[in-house]
């Protein structure tokens, strides 16, 4: 038992599924100990929602809940945002003793969040069970960071005040953003420059470019759902035109420059023509986006042809993303729980591919499969913002790999009512409260 608090991220995955595991065996107990019919004890266990090992303080410990989620997700954004750039090695000192110990209190957060204040019924809490025992034994596998926390993160959305989380997160997130950006223009702290041969790249106080314009998209994500399409006006795009400008100009991230482009065109369109999205068939054919990326994604590696002069512009417009994909597809083999192949060298940045090959099909097709199925509830439901933001970082996961990460990808906070089998009307948003289903 010691080992799981001296194991990491292990111990708290581990954690996690023993308070559920236990949680489980007190819902059933719970549901026989009442004097009714079997069918009614059936249903009372698999339906009715209360807090594990006892509903007292039920209101109270719903916003306790929330806060939880909240200061946990702020604390993992400063530490990703922040204390993940070049701060580390101008702070030495209180560096090494804050981070290990910022960890520690975020992952423990989400583990008293998840266990005892967070409500479930039996059937609710077995399908999260599900998620995520499938992700900690492909983790056992792949030894992958994000994938594995960012569903863990996304379990533990589960009925928390998203709008509140979201404005927190975002002033968190863009104040992390704007102290290591002016710190490294005022040379207080180290950055990564690259003269390049066309122009020259700045990391601006983070590790790798792309990483700068990853976080950069992720704050402009955040902003546009706590704004709303509907309510955006001449100035939110020029803040975003401006966002873009910067990301091309400086860290040159061309994925999150696209991205954020896209945003742009897809907000603008949604806020003038809110009624394109409206037929069935572009929902559907919107909701498809996942598996038609996916698919692309995968057919682009295994196609890809060396000696064909369309192949390699089309590499070379991807950053050489495609050889390397079709480089990782030909030369491993797919292994139904995920692998390591830490010694093959292969460079994958196509989210897609990367966890088809690492994740294996189980993880991967569930994994795309919720997030479809996300996307078409979003569409029916009317969150137009959330849908679009959405459809953006799927996007980005044809070039980079964050899209799991949960302080980047606030869109898949909405996933518990997939996760948990919710009904529809279930289906969150970030949309002012007076204007939620």
């Amino acid at each position: 038992m010691l080992s799981l608090f001296t194991t990491g991220i292990y111990g708290y995955l581990d954690l996690v599924l023993i308070g559920w595991a236990l949680g489980l065996v007190w819902l059933a107990g719970r549901a026989l100990l009442k004097k009714v019919p079997f069918a009614q004890k059936v249903r009372s266990g698999l339906g009715e929602e209360v807090y594990l090992f006892g509903n007292w303080a039920a209101p109270q410990r719903e916003e306790i809940g929330g806060w939880l989620f909240l200061v946990s997700m702020a604390l993992l954004q400063f530490d990703m945002f922040f204390m993940n750039s070049y701060v580390r090695e101008s702070g030495a000192g209180w560096y090494a003793f804050l981070a290990p110990k910022l960890e520690i209190v975020y992952f423990w957060l989400i583990i008293v969040k998840m266990v005892f204040f967070t409500r479930y019924s039996g059937l609710q809490l077995g399908a999260g069970f599900c998620f995520l025992f499938v992700f900690r034994w492909v983790f056992l596998n792949n030894g992958h960071f994000w994938p594995v926390v960012g569903m863990l993160y996304f379990l533990a959305a589960k009925d928390i005040r998203t709008r509140r989380t979201l404005k927190v997160c975002l002033a968190v997130s863009a104040a992390s953003f704007f102290a290591v950006v002016f710190s490294a223009s005022m040379g207080w702290i180290k950055t990564i420059q690259d003269i390049g041969d066309i122009r020259p790249r700045d990391s601006f106080g983070y590790g790798w470019f792309n990483l700068t314009g990853a976080i950069l998209l992720a704050v402009c994500i955040m902003y546009v759902c706590w704004r709303q399409v509907s309510k955006l006006k001449w100035f939110d795009f020029a803040l975003l035109a401006a966002a873009m400008v910067f990301c091309d100009r400086g860290p040159d991230s061309r994925a999150a420059a696209i991205c954020i482009a896209l945003l742009i065109v897809l907000a603008a369109l949604l806020r003038f023509l809110p009624g394109v999205a409206r037929p069935v068939w572009v929902r559907v054919v919107v909701s498809a986006a996942p598996a038609m990326a996916f698919a692309v994604s995968l057919l682009g590696g295994w196609l890809y042809k060396a000696d064909s002069p369309v192949w390699v512009k089309l590499d070379i417009l991807l950053s050489n993303r495609l050889s390397y994909t079709s480089q990782a597809l030909v030369q491993s083999s797919i292994a139904i729980a995920g692998q390591r192949l830490t010694d093959s060298g292969f460079l994958v940045d196509n989210f897609y591919v990367n966890l088809w090959i690492y994740g294996g099909p189980v993880e991967s097709l569930l994994f795309w499969g919720v997030v479809t199925v996300l996307l078409w509830r979003l569409l029916k439901k009317g969150a137009l913002t959330e849908s679009a933001c959405l459809v953006v970082l799927l996007a980005h996961a044809v070039m980079e790999t964050h899209f799991a990460w949960p302080c980047i990808n606030v869109v898949l906070w909405l996933l518990p009512c997939v996760l948990y089998l919710l009904p529809e009307e279930r289906t969150s948003s970030f949309a002012p409260k007076e204007k939620q289903i």
